[in-house]
């Protein structure tokens, strides 16, 4: 059981830090367009796309917690989360759609 929790704290170590450095890439990346465009229509544009994109992230957070809410009520079972899981899968969820702001940035920069 050792062995497992070590290697699952290295696991969730590297998602964190990987999505930590995805947020800090994704604002350095903002602010130097905001620079380079000078907040014009284009990068308004962009930005806009690339949020409703990352957007889709929050719906699906939305459904899966909706989802989670009415297991109890078909399955008899307790499903419990301590609070430092459920701050980690925050961490984790911030880091993807953080991570798909991203994509769709530099995807709309080059299509715009």
């Amino acid at each position: 059981r050792r062995k497992n929790s070590m290697t699952e704290q290295m696991i969730i170590l590297i998602f964190l830090v990987l999505a930590l450095a995805v947020t800090f890439w994704l604002y350095f990346l903002k602010a130097k367009k905001e620079v380079e465009y000078k907040k014009d229509e284009r990068w308004q544009t962009i930005q806009l796309k690339a949020n409703q994109t990352a957007n889709i992230a929050n719906s699906i957070l939305i459904l899966l917690v909706f989802v989670g809410t009415l297991i109890p009520f078909f399955i008899d079972t307790e499903i419990v989360f301590t609070l430092q899981r459920v701050t980690i899968f925050g961490v984790f969820f911030i880091g993807i759609r953080n991570l798909l702001e991203l994509v769709a940035i530099k995807y709309f920069d080059k299509q715009i």
